[in-house]
């Protein structure tokens, strides 16, 4: 074979290479916080809820889990913390690693509910959006601490306009808060979800079992912001 036909496919391979590497990387999605103050994001929530409503403004609570390494059972490990946690956490290696953003969006009405919406968004290293976690939408029972999400959601985008879906599938999860201040945080305790009345099928999530940390969900109270 000669040295040009050699040049040749060497180039094609790296050309298909990039190609294929392009495919697999995920893609950026143009979607930032200030999408939560748009009514277009929230254009088919009447619909969804059966309720004539109008929405003034949300209260956005947000937490970070973010990828560290940590020491686990005499073992370095690699996973999704709360960005505040410091157990365990190997501070003197460095490592930089995708990261989740996880909020609770409580809608202002009219007239007055207590509807909100957990949603969360997926970054790269280099904080751009990469996608969408799972979003819920539920209600905000404040006298007995509790969370229920009855409707999975899902984002949708039209001409730049992203917007809320309802989902398909049956849901029934509820978080059970541990402390709460109105204007501060929420701090969940337990995740309840429920698939049957049948014993075995429904499943509690301890938080501070599962993740060494009772403070694992605890969403930071950001501001409230009127919907444009």
């Amino acid at each position: 074979m000669s040295v040009f036909k050699r040049v040749k496919l060497f180039f094609i391979y790296i050309l298909i290479l990039v190609v294929v590497l392009q495919a697999c990387s995920p893609k950026i999605v143009p979607f930032n916080t200030n999408n939560f103050t748009d009514k277009s994001f929230y254009q088919l929530m009447p619909t969804i809820l059966d309720k004539n409503l109008k929405i003034d403004s949300i209260s956005i609570f947000e937490l970070t889990f973010i990828e560290k390494p940590y020491e686990g059972y005499y073992v370095i490990d690699y996973s999704e913390v709360n960005l505040r946690n410091n157990n365990n956490i190997l501070h003197y290696k460095k490592f930089n690693g995708n990261y989740q953003k996880l909020y609770l969006l409580k809608l202002i009405t009219q007239p007055k509910d207590s509807i909100i919406v957990y949603f969360s968004l997926k970054y790269n290293i280099f904080d751009q959006c990469i996608g969408f976690g799972p979003a819920y939408l539920g209600q905000f029972d404040e006298n007995r601490n509790s969370i229920f999400f009855n409707t999975e959601l899902y984002t949708r985008k039209k001409k730049n306009l992203f917007f809320l879906k309802k989902g398909s599938l049956p849901l029934a999860m509820y978080m059970n808060i541990d402390e709460i201040a109105t204007e501060s945080y929420i701090n969940i305790e337990k995740i309840i979800v429920e698939r049957s009345f049948e014993i075995g099928n429904n499943v509690v999530i301890d938080i501070n079992r599962i993740f060494r940390d009772s403070s694992a969900l605890k969403f930071e109270y950001t501001g409230t912001r009127k919907i444009n």
